[in-house]
């Protein structure tokens, strides 16, 4: 009997000791697939954060590429504008105002003088600015020729007549040629 009762308590010791074992080993493997499970939401949380920062950054240079094209709209429609004022006072240009008038009245030779001035006007005033520019030139020449003055004054004469100049002979060129009236080139043959 005693031997059955040794294999009793033997088994129940036994088994319960495997139980305990058996507890312990999936209680650990639940443990490792918590960790598991643990660190793949937080990769997944990671990966997710860094989705809306990628969603984000596209989405800053969205926004930077549609205040661009605003921008350059704006621009646009300011040159635009600018264009079509400068077209309208090319309009204005070529009328005269003695057109169609006859000559012997008194008004249409106004308007023909009129049309004289306005004609008048653009070159005489840019050869005007352009010997007025020339005389301070040589009247700047010979204040420094009589060294009247320090070289340092002189030079800063001498570059800003010299930059006015420039000035005004760019001015005078670029206006006076560059807003004449565009004529259709003649097509050959």
């Amino acid at each position: 009997m005693l031997e059955i009762i040794g294999t009793i308590f033997g088994s129940v010791f036994s088994g319960g000791a495997t139980g305990l074992i058996g507890v312990a080993l999936q209680r650990y493997a639940d443990y490792k697939n918590r960790q598991l499970e643990m660190q793949a939401a937080k990769q997944k949380f990671e990966q997710d954060l860094a989705l809306k920062q990628v969603d984000m950054q596209i989405m800053e240079k969205e926004w930077a590429g549609r205040v661009q094209v605003a921008q350059t709209e704006a621009e646009a429609a300011a040159d635009a504008a600018a264009s079509q004022a400068f077209a309208a006072s090319y309009a204005m240009e070529p009328k005269r105002y003695g057109e169609g008038v006859p000559v012997g009245k008194v008004g249409g030779i106004l308007l023909v003088l009129l049309d004289l001035f306005r004609g008048v006007v653009r070159p005489a005033l840019t050869v005007y600015l352009c010997v007025l520019t020339t005389m301070i030139y040589y009247q700047a020449r010979k204040l420094v020729d009589k060294e009247d003055l320090d070289p340092e004054q002189a030079l800063q004469i001498e570059h800003l007549i010299i930059g006015t100049i420039l000035y005004l002979t760019t001015t005078c060129v670029l206006w006076w040629f560059g807003t004449r009236n565009k004529q259709a080139q003649p097509k050959l043959g």
